[in-house]
C-alpha cells in the first residue's frame, strides 16, 4: 500500500500478470472490493485525483441517483456541451440523458 500518511488517503498498489488471462479482472474487481470497503467503513471513493474512468462505475456506492443528478446539473452549467471529459466521472448509463441533450 502506497498512502498520505498525514491525511489517510490510501492508494493501493495491487501487483498482477499482465500476460496471465484473467489476471487484470481479478484486479480490477479486487480493487473495487478495497473502495467499496472504504466507503462502507465511512471513507470515499477518492481523494485528491478526482474520479476517471477507473472508479466511474462504483460513484453508485458512494452517491445516490439525486445526487449525481444535482452534481451533473453543476456540469451542465460549466460545460453545457460535455467537452470536458465527457466519458469521465458520472457512470454511462447515469450521465446518457446530459450528454445526449449536450450532443
Amino acid at each position: 500500500n502506497v498512502f498520505h500518511a498525514g491525511d489517510g488517503n490510501m492508494h493501493p498498489l495491487i501487483l498482477f500478470n499482465a500476460n496471465k488471462p484473467g489476471d487484470l479482472e481479478k484486479c480490477e474487481a479486487f480493487g473495487a472490493d478495497i473502495l467499496k470497503l472504504c466507503v462502507e467503513v465511512g471513507g470515499c471513493l477518492t481523494g485528491e485525483h478526482g474520479v476517471g474512468i477507473e472508479k466511474r462505475d462504483l460513484m453508485v456506492t458512494q452517491f445516490t441517483g439525486p445526487d449525481m443528478e444535482a452534481q451533473m446539473r453543476v456540469k451542465d452549467v460549466f460545460d453545457p456541451k460535455w467537452l470536458l471529459n465527457p466519458a469521465k466521472v458520472f457512470p454511462l448509463e447515469v450521465s446518457q440523458s446530459h450528454r445526449d441533450v449536450a450532443a
